[in-house]
């Protein structure tokens, strides 16, 4: 006759044999393999001779941030842009901005700026002068992993990070986000 210990150990190989271990497939984030800087031509900024970028900036594929960045000098006042978070007052002055008023649908802000939705409602907007003599990185975004199954993919819109926007800016405006309900040009199914 079998002993306990022994049945035990048999329906403990025999059922091993027959489980089987779950390997979740990598799925395409529909990442670009390439970082391609956007040509910069601005009259406000002078690329800069140092062009290490500071840590934290340049990040790795789905972590959002920059795919490429180049240094420069803020040589004239310069408008820049920021949407924001009103339920933290923190993210007003924050350090990812736009070098143009954002315009049109917030989804293709979103995709052009890799703000995930659970980063910030956007539903501020700042305008600022930024400081001659300021340094700043610019770049376009990396892509960004919203969650398991929503990735935005690498952006060529440029990106101003700002290491600390409440010493480098001046005369800052802020605008409410309001309900402006258009027509979408969507084809019927």
């Amino acid at each position: 006759m079998f002993s306990i210990a022994r049945a035990t150990i048999i329906s403990a190989l025999l059922l091993g044999g027959c489980s089987q271990t779950y390997t979740p497939q990598s799925h395409s984030n529909n990442v670009v393999p390439s970082c391609e800087m956007p040509q910069l031509e601005h009259p406000g900024l002078q690329l800069l001779a140092d062009q290490t970028v500071p840590p934290g900036i340049i990040l790795d594929s789905g972590q959002g941030g920059l795919c490429d960045a180049q240094n420069y000098q803020v040589v004239q006042e310069l408008v820049i842009w920021r949407a924001w978070n009103s339920t933290y007052e923190g993210s007003k002055l924050g350090k990812w901005w736009a070098l143009e008023k954002p315009a049109g649908p917030i989804s293709l802000y979103r995709a052009e700026f890799n703000i995930c939705p659970k980063y910030s409602p956007l539903d501020m907007l700042v305008r600022c002068t930024l400081k001659a003599g300021t340094k700043v990185v610019i770049g376009p975004g990396q892509s960004a992993q919203c969650s398991e199954y929503f990735t935005y993919p690498q952006s060529d819109t440029n990106q101003l990070y700002l290491a600390n926007a409440e010493q480098a800016t001046m005369n800052c405006t802020t605008f409410s986000g309001q309900f402006s309900w258009h027509e979408a040009d969507m084809k019927e199914q």
